[in-house]
């Protein structure tokens, strides 16, 4: 069963190997062609609008030239102001002056325009030429419909829609005060709207919708739905979003194209179905996908063929493996010299190895099994010696000899320490401990002469710093700087705790040293090397070989322990004594009783 999973999972993770990276090359070609062809849509598009916007900006040129030639004709202003206070012939030459300038500006502007008329208002009378009549006059009350504009305020050009067609409206206002005049309108000629529907115009299912200043649709869209049906579009506002650059808005249905026209008369909205680009781009698809499909069944026959050429030997070769008795680390033949038999001498080589490690893990065992027993007898001789030291200070104390007791007692706290089990790391208060009983000795030893002193507040600190840390640093006090020196011997430990570290300095008037020996020291501890000596006469070296051991151990020991957080530095002149500086990290607890 699980030769044939391994068999399946080779077989599946070659499929999966060789069809991925087809099916991934189909999956990003379709998508590369589908947002080619929603490009090119949407840049032809654009380049529609712009053309349409060409063709409004240039119609609204000419309806303001118009506009503004009539506006400046200065008889015909005049005329409007005296029409009214005329009578007889006078006033019939001024209407006959009226009609034939607007029926020369009409016909001169008649491949636009359907209608042109002039409204005075003072005597709220309209004159009118079309193609049926060039001299039609009626009265009009603009407080209401589509000339109310301008008795709001002068302007230029607006749009608006009326039953027979799509007007342009400008106001005529006189300049001193800007008083209404009269004004101008024109109906456009509906070949306009049908030349702008031309232009527009590309997909069936696509509309455009025309929009005025005050945001409603005008007639000239080529159909009847309202542009406020287009979802995403109901958002927009005329003065607001609308921008004179192109704007193109993607909603969930629709790409939406909008484009204000000169100062925003005008709005072009254009709206394209998203349906319409994907259905272009099914062709090519399909053609993708059918082509993906071929090549990915392709691909899985090939990986079908290749793992089983694969696994058959393989199965075969872990066959052989788990029928053979790895006690009797039996070797198979190499029946090939591809990566099969490549596997087989590996097997070979394999076999050939575990017989050795198991041989060499035997002999390990029994080494063991005799550095223990070695150890267990070797435990014993210091306990014995921890108990004798006890009987004789209690002999002692019974004799009455108590210096004796208390030494011996002492002496037997040292031998315990050194003796004890447990980790290798111990509290700073049994470190102290131990140096304190190591000093009382050294004090007994030479009595009268040798003065230590050990600054420490005593706080609870929770420091654990390696066993045997600061006892090799004041033995190093006694036997290299003060064993030398004549007269009275002072010894001088402190201990403090400054910020996040325990600063411990052990101090002596000893010898001391100089330079050349302090930087060499100095120098075999930053580098971790035993010092090395040239000098011929061993004996003579021989402290200076001990005294860099130990330093050297101690910091090793702190550096193991606290890594790189750990300092250690020596200071030294000759003559003068020599300190010993430990810097050690306080953890989270210690930083808080510090």
């Amino acid at each position: 069963m699980k030769r044939t999973s391994i068999r399946y999972r080779l077989m599946v993770l070659m499929i999966c190997l060789t069809t991925l990276p087809v099916l991934t090359v189909t999956w990003i070609a379709m998508n590369n062609t589908r947002s080619s062809v929603e490009k090119e849509i949407i840049d032809a598009n654009r380049s529609r609008m712009m053309s349409a916007d060409q063709y409004l900006d240039e119609l609204i040129r000419q309806m303001n030239v118009l506009f503004y030639s009539l506006q400046v004709n200065q008889p015909l202003i005049e005329g409007l102001n005296a029409i009214d206070i005329q009578s007889g012939s006078g006033q019939f030459r001024t209407q006959k002056y009226i009609q034939e300038t607007l029926t020369n500006a009409f016909y001169a502007n008649s491949k636009k325009i359907d209608e042109l008329a002039l409204y005075t208002h003072r005597s709220q009378k309209v004159y009118s030429v079309n193609y049926a009549s060039s001299g039609l006059i009626y009265s009009l009350d603009i407080t209401k419909g589509n000339w109310s504009r301008m008795l709001q305020t002068p302007i230029t050009l607006y749009f608006k829609e009326s039953g027979n067609g799509i007007y342009a409206f400008h106001s005529m206002n006189r300049f001193a005060d800007q008083q209404l005049l009269g004004g101008l309108s024109i109906r456009m000629n509906k070949e306009v709207w049908k030349e702008v529907s031309t232009i527009l115009t590309s997909e069936d299912d696509s509309s455009f919708f025309l929009i005025n200043d005050e945001g409603e649709q005008l007639a000239a869209s080529p159909t009847e739905q309202s542009f406020h049906a287009i979802p995403g579009i109901q958002s927009l506002k005329h003065n607001g979003l609308i921008n004179k650059e192109l704007e193109i808005k993607k909603t969930d249905s629709h790409f939406i194209f909008i484009k204000r026209v000169d100062d925003g008369e005008l709005t072009l909205i254009k709206a394209l179905p998203i349906t319409t680009i994907t259905e272009s781009a099914n062709n090519t698809v399909r053609a993708g996908i059918m082509t993906g499909l071929l090549f990915a069944l392709a691909s899985i026959l090939l990986s079908i063929m290749v793992s089983l050429r694969i696994t058959r030997p393989i199965v075969s070769l872990a066959r052989t493996m788990r029928m053979t008795p790895v006690q009797q680390f039996e070797l198979t033949s190499v029946r090939s010299q591809d990566e099969i038999g490549l596997l087989e001498r590996g097997y070979n080589s394999m076999m050939q190895r575990m017989k050795e490690l198991v041989e060499n893990e035997y002999q390990k065992e029994i080494e063991v099994k005799n550095a223990q027993l070695m150890a267990l007898q070797a435990q014993i001789n210091p306990h014995f010696l921890n108990n004798t030291l006890n009987l004789i200070g209690g002999m002692a104390l019974v004799k009455g000899a108590p210096e004796i007791y208390k030494i011996t007692k002492v002496i037997g706290d040292l031998l315990r320490y050194s003796i004890s089990s447990g980790h290798d790391a111990a509290a700073l208060e049994e470190e102290l401990k131990h140096i304190r009983n190591y000093l009382f000795i050294q004090e007994q030893r030479f009595a009268g002469r040798c003065t230590v002193t050990i600054d420490y507040d005593g706080a609870d600190h929770a420091l654990q710093l390696p066993r045997f840390t600061l006892q090799p640093l004041v033995e190093n006090a006694f036997e290299h700087g003060l064993q030398a020196k004549e007269g009275s011997w002072q010894v001088r430990i402190r201990l403090k705790a400054i910020r996040k570290h325990m600063v411990i300095l052990i101090e002596d008037n000893g010898m001391g040293m100089d330079q050349a020996r302090l930087k060499q020291l100095r120098s075999e501890l930053n580098e971790g090397l035993a010092i090395k000596h040239d000098r011929p006469d061993e004996e003579k070296d021989m402290p200076r070989m001990r005294k860099g051991i130990g330093l050297k151990n101690v910091n090793a020991r702190l550096k193991l322990h606290f890594g790189e957080r750990a300092a250690m530095r020596i200071y030294s002149k000759l003559g003068r004594g020599t300190i010993f500086a430990l810097k050690l990290p306080l953890s989270m607890k210690e930083e808080h009783h510090a």
